[in-house]
C-alpha cells in the first residue's frame, strides 16, 4: 500500500477550509489547485472559470484510464467551530467536506505523479466546481470530460461515521434531483367580481395539493420517490384576483424511468389545473443530478482496497442509499463508465463535532484526509496495474 504525504494533505486541507468560496466563485481555490499541479509537474486544463482537469500518464500505456474526482465549492454558512483554521470568509464555510475532498485529491495527485514511472495507464483528475449549486459537472460534460475512461472514483465525508471507517452503498447511493418551476398566468379582477378574472392563485393551490399526492399514487412503494415544493408565490393584494403564480420545487428518484414518469405527471397535472381555471401554464425543468448508482464491480474493487488499507472490519456495505434522497453530481461521471463513491468516516469520537452535513459546527477529524487520499492513490494503482 502506498501512502500520501500527510503533512501536505493536512496543510492543504487547513488552507482550503480557511478560505472557502461559493459555487462558481472558487477563483482562489482554482488558483491554489493549479499552482500545486504545476509544482507536481502535472498537465491540466481549465474547465469553465474555476474547474480544473489534469492528467498523469504512467510509464507504459496499457489503454486503461481512471478518473478521480473532487468537488471544490463551499456553502453560505457562518462557521461556528473552534478550529484554529476556521473560515475567515464571513458567511462561507466548508460544511460539506469539500475541503477534505479537494485536499485528498491533491495529495493523491502529488503521490501518483511521483510514482508515474511505476504504473501503466493514465490517471485523470477532475477538480469540479459548483457541486452544491447542482450544475458543476455540466462544465466537464460540455467539454466531453465525463467519458472516455474505464473507472471513475470519488469520496465524500460521512460525519456520522467514526474516523477510520469507510462505507459504500451496495448499489444506489444518491437520488436524482430535478428542479421544476411552474408559472401560471391568469387575469386580474376585483375579488368582488371573480367571473371577470382568471385566478392563478387558486389554480396554483390546486396544483400544489395534487403534486404533493404523487408519491403515494404514481409508483409502488417499492420504488421510492420524493417531491418537495419550496416556494409558492402569488398575489399582490387581498382584494385582487392573482394573475400570476409561480411554484418551485424538486423531485427525486433512484431510476431514470421513475424520474421521467414524475416529470410527465407533473406536466399533466399542471395542464389540468390550467384548464380548470382558464389560466396559461409554463413548466420548466432543470436536472441538477441524475441518480448516483455504484457499479457492482467497481464497488467491490474499492472495498477490497479499503479493506487492505484499514482492515476488513473497517469497511461497511450499506444496503440502503447512504445519501438517501440527497443528490450529488458525481453521478454524471458514471453515465458511460463503471465507478463507485466511497464515504469516509470523519467523526472524532468524543468530540463536539456535528454529525450531519451542512452544519455550522461540523469539525471533521484531520486524519480523514489521509485516508481519503490513500484510497485515491491505491485504487488508481490497483486498477491501472504496475509495470512489469
Amino acid at each position: 500500500m502506498q501512502h500520501c504525504d500527510k503533512e501536505f494533505a493536512r496543510e492543504s486541507r487547513r488552507y482550503l477550509h480557511q478560505y472557502p468560496e461559493l459555487s462558481g466563485q472558487e477563483y482562489d481555490t482554482a488558483k491554489f489547485i493549479r499552482e500545486k499541479l504545476r509544482e507536481f509537474g502535472i498537465e491540466y486544463q481549465a474547465v469553465g472559470e474555476t474547474g480544473t482537469y489534469g492528467w498523469i500518464k504512467g510509464h507504459q500505456d496499457n489503454g486503461r484510464k481512471i478518473l478521480l474526482r473532487a468537488d471544490i465549492d463551499a456553502l453560505p454558512i457562518e462557521e461556528q467551530t473552534d478550529l484554529p483554521y476556521k473560515s475567515v470568509n464571513p458567511g462561507i464555510m466548508h460544511a460539506c467536506g469539500h475541503d477534505i475532498h479537494t485536499a485528498a485529491l491533491l495529495a493523491a495527485a502529488k503521490k501518483l505523479a511521483e510514482l508515474k514511472d511505476s504504473f501503466s495507464g493514465t490517471v485523470l483528475l477532475a477538480f469540479q466546481q459548483a457541486e452544491e449549486f447542482g450544475h458543476g459537472a455540466q462544465y466537464f460534460q460540455e467539454q466531453g470530460l465525463t467519458k472516455g475512461y474505464d473507472r471513475a472514483f470519488g469520496v465524500h465525508i460521512a460525519p456520522d461515521v467514526p474516523v477510520g471507517k469507510v462505507v459504500l452503498s451496495r448499489k444506489a447511493d444518491a437520488a436524482s434531483c430535478d428542479f421544476f418551476r411552474i408559472t401560471l398566468t391568469g387575469r386580474k379582477a376585483h375579488t368582488s367580481k371573480p367571473h371577470l378574472g382568471r385566478d392563478a392563485l387558486q389554480a396554483g393551490a390546486l396544483l400544489v395539493g395534487e403534486i404533493a399526492k404523487l408519491p403515494g399514487r404514481l409508483l409502488p412503494a417499492s420504488e421510492p420517490i420524493n417531491i418537495g415544493i419550496g416556494t409558492f408565490k402569488a398575489g399582490t393584494s387581498y382584494n385582487i384576483i392573482a394573475d400570476h403564480a409561480v411554484i418551485e420545487g424538486s423531485f427525486r428518484a433512484f431510476s431514470e424511468d421513475s424520474r421521467q414518469q414524475l416529470k410527465k405527471k407533473i406536466s399533466e397535472l399542471a395542464d389540468s389545473a390550467g384548464l380548470s381555471y382558464g389560466v396559461q401554464v409554463l413548466c420548466e425543468y432543470d436536472c441538477f443530478a441524475r441518480a448516483l448508482i455504484n457499479d457492482e464491480t467497481a464497488r467491490q474493487e474499492v472495498a477490497q482496497v479499503a479493506a487492505s488499507l484499514l482492515g476488513k472490519d473497517k469497511v461497511e456495505i450499506s444496503e440502503a442509499p447512504i445519501f438517501g434522497f440527497a443528490g450529488d453530481d458525481f453521478s454524471e461521471y458514471l453515465q458511460e463508465s463503471q465507478g463507485a463513491y466511497a464515504h469516509v468516516g470523519v467523526y472524532p469520537e468524543g468530540s463536539a463535532s456535528a454529525r450531519v452535513l451542512h452544519s455550522e459546527k461540523l469539525a471533521p477529524a484531520e486524519e480523514a484526509v489521509d485516508i481519503a487520499a490513500d484510497l485515491h492513490i491505491n485504487y488508481a494503482l490497483e486498477y491501472l496495474g504496475r509495470n512489469d
